[in-house]
Parts: C-alpha cells; structure tokens; sequence
C-alpha cells in the first residue's frame, strides 16, 4: 500500500543514521478524502544511539608579561585640516608611557607619520627580533573612519594590512606571544547619540559634566561606523579609561577582565548633548594575560 507521507533520502544506501537532537519533518500527502485537512509539517525528536560526548573542562592557561615592547604612534599634526592638531592626544601619550613604563614595559613612542611611514615603520618593528620579549603592543592614536586608520596626509591603513605583519608566519619571534593593538580613532562618521573633539570630524568642544592570526587581541575605541571622542585638554575617553582602568585593576585582573572594566567605563560616559561612546575588541587570545604588578 502507498505510503500517505512524503519522504526523501539521496545520496544513501543502507541505514541512515540521524545525528543527537536531530529534527525531521515528515509532511503529510494529500489524499484525495476531504475527511482529512492540509496539515502544517510536525516535527519528532529522534534519538540516533550515539550519545553526546563530554568533554572535560581544563583550566584556561595564563601568561604575566614581564617584559613586553610598546609602540605608540601618535598622529597629531593633520596639515591639511582647519583643525590641524588633535588636541588632547599628547596627554594620552604622556599617560600611555607612564602606565607601561610602570609595567616595567621597553616604550618607544613616534609622531606623526605619513600612511605609508605607518607601514613601513610596522615592517621594520615586525623584523626585530623578539625573543627576549613577552609581547608586542602597539597603540595608535589618530583620525580614521570605516576605511582603516589615516596618516597624516589623510590616506587611510587598513587594520589587517598592520596586524598581519605580526602574524606568526611573519614574525616568528612572536609566535605564541600576545600581540595587542590599542587603536584610538574613529571608525566612521556616525554619532552614538559629547561635547568634545571627534577623530573623524571634530565635535565643538562645550563643558559639561589564530594559528598564526592567534594570540592577538585588537582593541578599538569605537564600534564600527561609529565616532571615537576626545577631550582637548584631558584626552580620548578610550586611553584615559584604559590608563585608570589598568593602574587600579592590572594587578590582579586578566586583560580581558580589564577591558570588559573599559568598555563598560567608556559606555557609562556622555557628554551634554548625549553623545555616547562604543568601543569593541577582537580577541584571539589562548591565555589569560596578565601584567607583571610594578
């Protein structure tokens, strides 16, 4: 007798095995009885024989970085703008070497760099040899939008093309070691609905109360499309939460932790025009990182 049910297999010969917590819907045919309605497909449980397996939890592993190398590029000067200076980012500079300097951190900071000195300046550091290190950090303070971060002549650098120069393929004295890029620059125009300076456009100031892709971790002073700020005389809301963040916690918090404590810091601030502030990480770390304490 034919079966009232429509069913489908391809592809298969012999048993066909379902998988754990599989679904399958079996529709019900019309027959030509209109004592029997169109029904919608209804969906059965199907066990297949072959439990789940566990797998045991093994605590996540940590690293302390006694001894790591910081780079900070700080683009201050834009020619080209009405608005030449990027007011506030020398502040960050100066507590960004303080706060590494105490981690007992190598700093080196540069200034204002075309696009293509950003690259190449990235290519020589990636060439160094970083065996006596822990970790490379690089912090970049300057204009951007969705198109990557500019130079001083206003020509934007994709993140990837700086971050891949890293890679373990690349740079094998890095292989296994935390890779950290702190990007303070806007990431497109939009404002998260602060009386300061953008470094997209600036905001009047008003006052106002993997493999080799693994082991980095790319935090962003904004989400993406949106505006990072910057206060003239104080500094960017994201260094500034970073550098309290980090002297009260760094300690004895993992940087993951410590960044969860900047998000939340920089998401709580907002300016009297209600302007509000995102930022954002990419993480691809296999450790727990922690600070060796100063």
């Amino acid at each position: 007798m034919a079966s009232k049910y429509n069913t489908s297999v391809s592809g298969c010969t012999g048993q066909v095995v379902i998988g754990d917590n599989a679904k399958v819907s079996i529709v019900r045919r019309q027959v030509a009885s209109t004592s029997i309605k169109d029904e919608q497909p209804s969906t059965i449980q199907v066990e297949s024989g072959f439990p789940l397996q566990e797998t045991t939890e093994h605590e996540i592993p940590s690293v302390t970085l006694k001894k790591g190398y910081v780079l900070i590029i700080n683009n201050q000067e834009f020619p080209s703008r009405s608005d030449v200076e990027r007011k506030g980012s020398a502040e960050d500079v100066k507590q960004l070497y303080q706060l590494f300097d105490d981690f007992g951190m190598t700093v080196k900071t540069i200034q204002n760099k075309t696009s293509l000195e950003m690259l190449e300046l990235l290519e020589e550091t990636s060439e160094k040899d970083f065996t006596k290190f822990d970790c490379f950090i690089c912090i970049i303070l300057s204009h951007g939008s969705h198109s990557g971060i500019y130079g001083v002549d206003e020509k934007a650098v994709q993140v990837e093309s700086l971050t891949n120069k890293f890679r373990g393929s690349t740079c094998p004295s890095l292989q296994g070691k935390p890779k950290v890029f702190f990007l303070q620059a806007c990431r497109g125009a939009k404002k998260e609905l602060v009386a300061v300076e953008s470094d997209s456009e600036p905001v009047p100031i008003r006052h106002s109360g993997l493999p080799s892709d693994s082991d980095f971790l790319i935090c962003y002073a904004s989400s993406p499309g949106y505006e990072s700020y910057r206060n003239p005389e104080l500094g960017s809301w994201f260094i500034r939460s970073i550098v309290d963040v980090f002297q009260n916690f760094g300690e004895t918090e993992h940087l993951m932790d410590l960044m969860l404590r900047v998000n939340h810091r920089v998401a709580s601030l907002n300016s009297n025009l209600g302007h509000k502030q995102m930022p954002s990480e990419v993480c691809m770390l296999t450790r727990k990182v922690y600070f060796n304490a100063p």
